[in-house]
């Protein structure tokens, strides 16, 4: 009876020592997005988005502001390669905000509120000759939304939250590409 009751809480202690789940984190290559020649003598980029630091906006708490992460995907994936005109992008909008809401459909051991995590961007890329016209012009905005228990670690956020912004720049880049083969094709090898 002793050595049962010795074997089994070994068990149960063996039970206990689960190892705990590893969190795997986002790697952020921007050289697996569409790379763009555009026929200019420079790429310029303006960021006239306002950060806000007040809730429901949290950009300012990480590490990466979505911003950081539009300008580096920009640096990395856009050459200028002529001698004449201006490449202009303007970032418009790079805002995420979390938001609490009411799960209605929670079973009865399920959380009853949750966090929902919004990412917009929007951009405008311009193209202006030396002389400082216009000759073309796009907006391309992208918008995703994930959700997330309001019990989370600080780790699993941070995933949801770089999955999200993730996400956010392969949409970007697939729609950037379509609407810059679209309007700007005559400018872009």
């Amino acid at each position: 009876m002793k050595k049962l009751l010795i074997t089994l809480l070994f068990f149960l202690t063996l039970n206990a020592c689960q190892p705990i789940e590893k969190v795997n984190h986002i790697v952020f290559d921007n050289s697996q997005f569409a790379h763009f020649n555009i026929l200019s003598t420079s790429i310029e980029i303006n960021e006239i988005f306002e950060k806000k630091i007040s809730d429901p906006y949290i950009g300012h708490t990480l590490k990466f502001t979505p911003s950081d992460r539009i300008i580096s995907w920009i640096n990395e994936n856009f050459k200028p390669i002529g001698n004449e005109n201006i490449f202009n992008i303007t970032i418009l909008d790079a805002s995420i905000t979390q938001t609490q809401f009411k799960n209605k459909d929670a079973k009865n051991f399920d959380e009853k509120n949750n966090y929902i995590y919004e990412l917009f961007y929007l951009l405008e890329f311009s193209l202006f000759d030396d002389s400082g016209n216009l000759v073309a012009s796009t907006l391309v905005e992208t918008s995703r939304s994930t959700t997330s228990g309001i019990y989370i670690s600080i780790q699993e956020k941070d995933k949801i939250i770089d999955d999200l912004i993730y996400n956010s720049l392969v949409d970007i880049s697939n729609e950037t590409e379509k609407l810059l083969t679209n309007y700007m094709d005559n400018y872009i090898l």
